[in-house]
This record gives C-alpha cells, structure tokens and sequence, in this order.
C-alpha cells in the first residue's frame, strides 16, 4: 500500500495538467481574417469571428468610419461556433485611404487579436476656383413690401428675413403711391429692414393722375410738360423718406412702362425713357433706374446708355423677368451700370411648401448670377408663393417657406461680394456652382438639380485658408450644418452633395 500512494498522486498531476492544457488548447476567440478592404461609398459590411469555449467582446474607437456593430460581444463558455459581424460604415470623402482598427478580447484568457479595416479613397470631380477671373459686385438680394395687395409684414416677420441670425436679406423695394396721403404706409417696416442692414428701391406705378393723359391712375402717359413736376414729386418722396429716418437708396423711373394693367400704370415709350432721363433724372435726389419693363426688355435702356448725356443719370438697369430676360446685358456692364432684377415670381397658384418650385426658383437665382447681375427682388415677400407664409395654400402665417431659405442661400453667401470664375463638374449638367471673393473669404453656391447624389467633390482653391463651414438645404431640411473635410494644404476641400440640394460653402482666409 505504501507503494499505491506515489503512484495514485502522480496519476492526479498527471490527469490535473492534461486537463489545464486542454482547457488553453480548445478556450480561443478570432477574427476569421486579419484585414477587410471596403470601398469608398457608404455601406454595410461584416466579418467573422471564431470561438471556441470562451465568451468575446468587440472594441473599436467610437470616432472611427464604424458604427451601428451587430454583435459587439458574444460567445459562450460551454460553446465552439462562430458569429457574424454586421456594422455600418460611413462614406469616405478624404483623398487617401481610410483604417480603422478593431480588436476582440477573449474573456476567458484576455488575448487579443485584431482585424484592419482599410476603406479605398474616392476619386472626386474636381472643380478649380480662379480669384483672378472677376465678374459683377453682388449688392444683394430681398423683395417687395407694401401693404397694397399682400398681407401686412410685422416688424418681427422683417426681423426673421433681414436681420444676419434671420435669413440674410438686404434689399427692399417698396411703392411710390401717386397720392402723398398714402406714403407713411410703409414706413415702420421699411424702417425696421434699414435698421438691419436693407437697402431701399422705390417704383411708382403711376405718377399723380394731374400728370397723366387720362387724368387718372389708370393707363395712359406722363405729359412731357409734366416731366420737371415729375422730378419734384419723387424728390419729394425722398424728403419724405428721409425725414422719417429712411434713405432711398435708388428710385425707378416707372414700374413696367410696357404694360397697361388694370390697375395702377402708366406707360412710357423707349423715346420718352430717353427724353425724361437725358434732360430731367439728373434732378433725381437718388440713384436713378430704368426702366422695369416686364421682360427687361433692352429696347427701353439701350437708347439711354447708348446717349452721351443721357448714361450719365442712369446708375442702374433694371428690369422683370415674367416671360423672359434673363440674360446679360454686355452694354449696361460696358457703361459701368449695375444690373437689377427687381421683380418675378413664380408658380403663384402653387403650394409654396413644395421643394419643387423652390428649386426651380434656385435655378433662376444660379442662372441671374451667371448673368452678371448685381442684385435681385422677388415679388411680396409674404405670399403663398413667397418667402414667408400668409395662411393660404397651406401655409402658415409668417412662416419661413422652402422659397425663403433658397434666397438666404444666396443672400448670406454672396451677397458684398464680386463673383469669381469657378469651373463645372465634368459630364454632370445638374450641378450648377458660382464663386464669390470677399473681404475674408471665399464662397460657393451648389445647386444639385439631380435626383442623384454626388458623393465626393473636391474644389480647389486659389489660396490657403484657415477654416471652412457648409450649410445645405434639401426638401427635408433647412439650411443644416454640413461638415466638409479641408486637405492638409489648406487649399481644397471635398464635399457631398445630396439629390435635390442648394448647398453653400465659406472658406475663411
């Protein structure tokens, strides 16, 4: 018996240690493959792990191209299998190419192994800003206010559009009513819009019916032995204007001189454009403009800036775009004139919240750009159809509409600035880009009319700058924080842009 207890204890160790190595040989946990290439675009991927008596857990940096990880843990102790890793993984818009490290822990032992997830890079469009090649100043942008046919503008609603937190706008025009008794009609929420910042036009639709051939307000002309009456009435409306605190910046000869209305009109020949302007607009106490015809037609200012006297009191060519017009205007340019747009609306009998005509009116704002204007009026500014809502059609009172946030696009961007020359994406003729050059910065304004996105633009810049900020503006949503990716030189910048979207980038130098 002596002899049995050496024996038997060896047999225990023996047993005890055969144990412990099968126990280490069969407790593991692995990723199936040590590296996954992913593509550029963003997607959903997986990996395997394998494990073997052991429960596992996943750890990766939270700041990474990964999310949204199926099985962040899993296994089982008294289990051998494997399991399939799902995670999501975002665009990669960089120009080089993305890693992202993942490890698995074995709880049973604290082993670790790893999987590399490598993310190709995109080949981007690319389009080249030049600061060198200039166009036209950009004075502005804003629209109508009166309380002739449209709802009453609030001082809060004047506020929301053309305060800098608000939606940027900086034009104003306003009516000149033939009757003085009428003028104080606007003063409190034009004074409001010039307190933020606005600028003020003024139009007569008719001159005092004393001075017309039909003796009322109502169709016919101004009589040219009324021409220097003329001239005192609209000074007067600038004496007016000035004393209640409002400067009028430029003053229309006539709202629409190629049309007889129902309403409120007078009507001029291009002769009499050129005979009021040539001998009386030098009078006018502000900038003068002509000549608002409804399609900005030529035929009405290119007699006046073709006149050595007359180019001389004219500061701006203005004109409408119902029915056409939109296109530039090489003479007025030539004569160093600024170019306004300074009245159009579109799609009146439709639901002003839809994306669709907000697109459409973020075309006519890219194309007038491109056109070499200097600044654009929409019609009222609270309508259905405008830029704040007035309870019709679906809208809501003093609402911000999809309109509203297109033109604070242009507004907030572009606006002070001189437009610079910026090149087109390659093969993609829904992508229409302008370029502006501030003070202190660099600006793009990107309409993607396309039902497709476009996932990786690189725009290169003429100059390094310190930071960029991106705001986009989609059918779901309303001038968002976007975040564009600036290249290590500082002098480029890659963006996304989504189907349907008006876009502005801000390059600060």
């Amino acid at each position: 018996m002596k002899i049995l207890y050496p024996f038997l204890f060896f047999i225990l160790i023996f047993i005890g240690c055969k144990k412990k190595d099968k126990a280490e040989a069969t407790t593991s946990a692995s990723f199936a493959q040590s590296e996954l290439t992913l593509p550029s675009q963003a997607g959903k991927a997986s990996f395997t792990v394998k494990w073997s008596l052991t429960e596992w857990e996943i750890s990766t940096a939270a700041s990474g191209f990964i999310s949204n990880i199926s099985h962040p843990s899993g296994g089982s102790a008294n289990l051998s299998s494997t399991t399939t890793v799902s995670f999501d993984y975002s665009a990669n818009l960089l120009a080089e190419i993305r890693l992202q490290e993942v490890f698995l822990t074995n709880k049973s032992t604290g082993a670790k192994s790893k999987i590399t997830i490598r993310q190709t890079t995109h080949s981007p469009e690319e389009v080249a800003v030049t600061a060198t090649v200039q166009y036209q100043q950009i004075t502005g942008f804003g629209g109508m206010n009166n309380v002739w046919a449209a709802p009453v503008l609030t001082l809060n609603e004047v506020e929301k559009m053309y305060s800098s937190g608000g939606l940027g706008y900086n034009m104003m025009r306003i009516m000149i009513w033939p009757n003085k008794a009428d003028w104080g009609r606007d003063v409190a929420t034009t004074l409001k819009a010039q307190s933020l910042g606005a600028r003020i036009l003024a139009s007569p639709w008719t001159p005092p019916s004393a001075m017309k051939s039909t003796n009322s307000n109502l169709h016919g002309h101004l009589l040219p032995a009324k021409y220097p009456d003329y001239v005192q009435h609209l000074n007067d409306f600038i004496d007016y204007m000035k004393a209640q605190g409002i400067t009028i910046e430029a003053v229309s000869i006539q709202n629409e001189p190629d049309w007889s209305p129902e309403y409120d009109g007078c009507e001029w020949t291009p002769e009499q454009i050129l005979d009021f302007v040539k001998n009386h607009a030098g009078g006018i106490k502000a900038k003068v403009l002509a000549a608002e015809a409804v399609n900005f037609k030529k035929m009405y200012t290119d007699p006046v800036l073709n006149d050595a006297v007359a180019v001389n009191n004219l500061d701006i060519a203005g004109g409408h775009l119902y029915g056409g017009g939109l296109a530039d205007y090489p003479l007025a340019r030539a004569k160093g004139k600024e170019i306004w747009m300074t009245e159009h609306l579109l799609n009146e009998t439709n639901n002003g919240l839809g994306w669709d005509q907000a697109m459409v009116f973020a075309k006519e704002l890219n194309d007038c750009m491109q056109a070499n204007f200097n600044a654009y009026f929409w019609w009222y500014l609270k309508r259905s159809y405008s830029m704040l809502g007035d309870g019709d059609k679906g809208t809501v009172m003093g609402e911000t509409l999809k309109r509203g946030y297109v033109m604070s696009h242009y507004a907030k961007y572009a606006t002070g600035r001189k437009r610079i020359q910026i090149g087109n994406i390659n093969n993609n003729n829904n992508v229409q880009l302008t370029a502006y050059a501030g003070d202190n910065d660099i600006t793009v304004i990107i309409l993607n009319q396309g039902t497709a996105p476009v996932p990786s633009l690189k725009i290169n810049l003429p100059v390094a700058v310190k930071s960029v900020e991106m705001v986009e503006t989609t059918e779901s949503q309303n001038m968002v924080a976007k975040n564009p990716v600036l290249s290590d030189t500082k002098n480029a910048a890659i963006i996304s842009l989504a189907p349907r979207s008006v876009v502005s980038i801000k390059f600060n130098k």
